[in-house]
């Protein structure tokens, strides 16, 4: 079945399934590709992104299927790179940034404050994984990884975002009300909901998503 996407400006964005992202534009970048929801004719990156070492967003057979030679993969610090079959990997930490064949990508805050995996243990320890800020084409992107509604996303507003990739599905996430708190607090022209609906324990409602948020804001809520 062909998979929905939307444009923004000379951009096409995708989501692939899970937490996986496909942006097109002169160059290709995929987020957190996952095997499972690949489709087997997906095209060559220019850029592949991983923002944690969970097996769902740093899936080596994936990252290595839709490299070539010259792709970039970056990375969170963290993450092994010893199966990876790319010439240029970038290992991020928080707060830094780097521009790789003109496309802008700064490393942000992504953690829980909520969800924990036993008393005291966060799925996602503050410093583990990271959320990313995009910049290609003249579009800003926000892809928030895996994480709670946290304070820094409060410094997002300054960033003019214009499309926000935001978890909804709970247990390992922000839920539904926290996912609609974060776009009250970012301010993104356009939200997609991602990060439901494929794990056991992520079932969520994008719809109630959309009505929430574009009852509250002026952020168009885009179902993909």
């Amino acid at each position: 079945m062909p998979r929905k996407t939307a444009e923004i400006r000379n951009l096409i964005i995708e989501w692939l399934g899970h937490s996986s992202i496909g942006i097109y534009g002169k160059k290709i970048i995929y987020i957190d590709p996952f095997s499972p929801v690949l489709k087997g004719d997906d095209k060559k990156a220019n850029l592949i992104i991983s923002t944690h070492e969970h097996a769902d967003h740093f899936d080596t057979n994936a990252i290595n299927k839709l490299s070539k030679d010259t792709t970039c993969v970056i990375i969170k610090s963290g993450c092994g790179k010893n199966d990876l079959s790319s010439k240029v990997i970038v290992e991020m930490q928080i707060n830094k940034a780097h521009i790789i064949n003109e496309i802008e990508v700064k490393a942000v805050h992504a953690y829980n404050t909520k969800r924990f995996r036993s008393p005291g243990t966060p799925f996602h320890p503050k410093g583990f994984g990271m959320g990313v800020v995009i910049i290609f084409e003249g579009v800003n992107l926000y892809y928030a990884g895996d994480t709670d509604f946290i304070a820094p996303m409060e410094e997002l507003k300054n960033q003019k975002i214009d499309v926000a990739f935001l978890p909804i599905g709970g247990t390992y996430t922000m839920d539904v009300d926290e996912a609609v708190e974060a776009v009250l607090a970012i301010q993104p022209k356009a939200v997609v909901p991602v990060h439901y609906d494929y794990i056991k324990g992520t079932e969520a409602d994008p719809l109630e998503f959309r009505e929430k948020v574009e009852k509250q804001s002026e952020t168009k809520v885009l179902i993909l």
